[in-house]
């Protein structure tokens, strides 16, 4: 029969299972295969030799040389040893191959019509990712059987280039980790993807040169006819083949049926927790029924938790959706446990914390990703965020969400850029009641109304605010500010001889305090 040539490389990598492990001769791109034998009388020069290890010797191995052969493949038998001299024989190996006839037969129907083979190939891999994915393995499975079949790193991103699943390569190991945060940003998507609404039809590769010698494959996973995150192979350059581009076309397949069922999953839960947040606020279950649906949502009521709240502002804010969209991402980037529901036109969540006691630390880190994120989406609209303390139990939630509003109201009236803290609040929870008292304003007026009918008011409130952040210390209050100690001295000197108020006195401290306080709630308002 007369077969095409094709190289030793591409017919190992489109034929076999697994990759096949080199244990003697060169390796030469150029080295050419011509068929197929299972015994040593079928042997002609240019053949590639299917051999069981445990029925080898050395002179069989020397006898394959003599006759031509440009590769032995052992099915089994890593541990053979080849003489060293034999540097134009190819010897490797594969583990657990299965029938040496079956592997012979996948050979030559890549040797004998690559393109059906192709096919074949694809359909292979397509069944056996879908197979994982139906085992409910996770992108991380499917992630992983990749990296396996191709040799390759693989990763897996959202649409914002947050890592959901990576598996690196044997060659890539000891950089794999550079290599993540080189591509962690999705600035550097080839402009064919850079538009997830324009990124082409499902199946869609393109190729792209990385930094240290790398080459990769990105493809856009579409759902929904938007690209919902992008699959990567991860090689060296030039060493990319056509099984590489088999694998993330079928893998990107996959991958999107798996993150629709995902995302379909994620959206059940997220209206069955929304009703039980309504439910909740609005008195409708008694306690017993409340923890028992809690517990079926997968919330531990032995932790505490805490209400957060987010909103836009500004004239033409983004959807409501969008912030619940970067809510969400924060929620999966930081791996917590969180009930979201839109409520009126914020976004409101409780989060779970270990602690009742002291600050909500994951609380705030949340609260603040989510706040980071939306400046970098949209730079020209605010989100506010206020929180509130935690509450032990599930009686305590609707005091929580209480705190919680009026922190967001005050992060609004202040346009703080942080969440703020119900607890942080201290006296403007005193000073919002009375913000409309005369009484208020000519406290203000008679304590720093002198420094601020200056030019130069600002500047001199400014030093003032960092003066008392840092508790009278003169060095931190000028490293903070930039000042030399002197020039800070100089000018806390001045202040105290405008205002004619001396600091010693603790009265007078909290004064200036107070009207610091006022004079910012009132500037916000105006």
């Amino acid at each position: 029969m007369d077969a095409k040539s094709i190289r030793l490389q591409d017919l190992l990598r489109l034929a076999l299972p697994q990759p096949a492990t080199w244990l003697a001769g060169e390796f030469k791109p150029e080295c050419m295969v011509r068929w197929v034998a299972t015994s040593l009388d079928e042997l002609q020069p240019g053949d590639l030799w299917l051999a069981d290890a445990s029925r080898l010797d050395i002179q069989h191995i020397q006898e394959a040389y003599q006759r031509g052969a440009v590769a032995v493949l052992l099915m089994g038998g890593r541990e053979f040893k080849v003489p060293s001299d034999l540097v134009n024989l190819a010897v490797l190996t594969i583990d657990n191959p299965g029938d040496v006839h079956a592997i012979q037969r996948q050979l030559l129907m890549v040797l004998i019509n690559q393109r059906a083979a192709l096919m074949e190939r694809g359909a292979r891999i397509h069944a056996q990712l879908s197979q994982l994915a139906a085992e409910g393995r996770g992108l991380e499975g499917l992630v992983k059987a990749m990296a396996e079949i191709a040799g390759r790193g693989i990763l897996i991103q959202d649409k914002r280039g947050w890592i959901l699943a990576q598996h690196s390569s044997s060659t890539l190991s000891s950089t794999w980790a550079n290599i993540l945060e080189q591509l962690g940003d999705l600035e550097g998507l080839p402009d064919l993807l850079a538009d997830r609404r324009q990124v082409g039809s499902p199946g869609t590769i393109v190729s792209q040169q990385a930094p240290g010698g790398l080459e990769r494959l990105i493809a856009p996973i579409i759902v929904g006819e938007m690209a919902r995150g992008y699959l990567s192979l991860i090689g060296l350059q030039g060493e990319l083949d056509k099984l590489d581009y088999l694998v993330i076309e079928q893998g990107s397949f996959v991958c999107a049926v798996e993150m629709a069922r995902n995302k379909a999953i994620r959206e059940t839960e997220k209206r069955l927790k929304g009703n039980l947040l309504n439910a909740l606020l609005q008195d409708d279950l008694s306690p017993r029924d409340a923890g028992l649906w809690a517990q079926t949502m997968g919330l531990d009521l032995g932790e505490a938790h805490v209400a957060l709240r987010f909103a836009w502002e500004g004239a033409d804010p983004p959807s409501q959706r969008r912030l619940e969209t970067l809510v969400n991402g924060a929620i999966a980037q930081l791996n917590l446990k969180v009930i979201v529901s839109p409520l009126g036109g914020e976004v409101i969540c409780y989060c779970e914390v270990s602690q009742v006691q002291g600050r909500p630390e994951s609380a705030l880190l949340f609260g603040q990703t989510v706040l980071e994120q939306a400046r970098q989406e949209y730079p020209h609209v605010q989100a506010r965020c206020g929180i509130g303390i935690p509450a032990p139990a599930l009686e305590d939630w609707r005091v929580s969400l209480r705190q919680a509003g009026q922190a967001l109201e005050m992060a609004r009236r202040l346009a703080e850029s942080k969440p703020l803290y119900y607890a942080d609040l201290s006296v403007y929870r005193l000073l919002f009641q009375l913000e409309h008292s005369p009484e208020l304003i000519a406290f203000q007026k008679e304590t720093i109304g002198p420094l601020l009918a200056l030019e130069n008011a600002n500047e001199l409130i400014h030093t003032l605010e960092a003066y008392f952040e840092h508790n009278g210390n003169i060095s931190q209050t000028a490293e903070a500010l930039f000042l030399h100690r002197n020039t800070l001295i100089y000018r806390m000197e001045r202040i105290f001889a405008i205002t004619s108020l001396e600091l010693d006195k603790p009265e007078n401290r909290l004064a200036l305090q107070l009207a610091l306080r006022i004079h910012r709630m009132l500037a916000s308002q105006s």
